[in-house]
């Protein structure tokens, strides 16, 4: 057998073959020959099973992941966006802040229905509110009788 150049022996193949046809012979060999097949035709099945049940589960978990990872980039903006926020509101509080120190103005942003807020006499120590209805006066007329308490000050 371990001879590849092309010449065979005659005589190996033949001893070979009588030894095949002798183990072949008894019926109680080829019922296990058989047995042995089927039980390995049952073991491939069952592999094949769970190759297929194992490549099933990896492109779950490799749709979670992307989903997570999805999840985790949505995450990431949002905490970019949140970061951005709260550097505009700090801006923004700062430019009130410089804007109620120029003017001695402290405007009441939670009702948006009307322009409120508070004139601060530094001189004094007190603290004047005002109010204007958008719906009963004009927006020039607000903005000049704004100037006006500015220019008291």
């Amino acid at each position: 057998m371990g001879d590849f150049s092309g010449k065979i022996d005659v005589e190996k193949l033949i001893s070979f073959s009588d030894d095949l046809v002798a183990v072949l012979k008894d019926q109680k060999d080829i019922n296990n020959l058989t047995h042995c097949l089927q039980q390995s035709q049952s073991l491939k099945s069952s592999c094949d099973a769970e190759f297929n049940d194992s490549k099933t589960l990896i492109e779950v978990i490799n749709n979670e992941i992307s989903d997570l990872e999805c999840q985790r980039v949505s995450f990431e903006e949002r905490k970019r966006n949140m970061k951005r926020n709260e550097k505009d509101e700090l801006r923004a509080q700062r430019m009130l802040s410089m804007y109620a120190s120029v003017t001695n103005i402290i405007p009441d942003l939670d009702d948006h229905s009307k322009i409120s807020g508070h004139i601060v006499h530094r001189d004094n120590k007190a603290v004047e509110k005002f109010e204007f209805d958008p719906t009963k006066i004009s927006s020039f007329e607000i903005c000049q009788s704004i100037w006006e308490m500015i220019n008291k000050q």
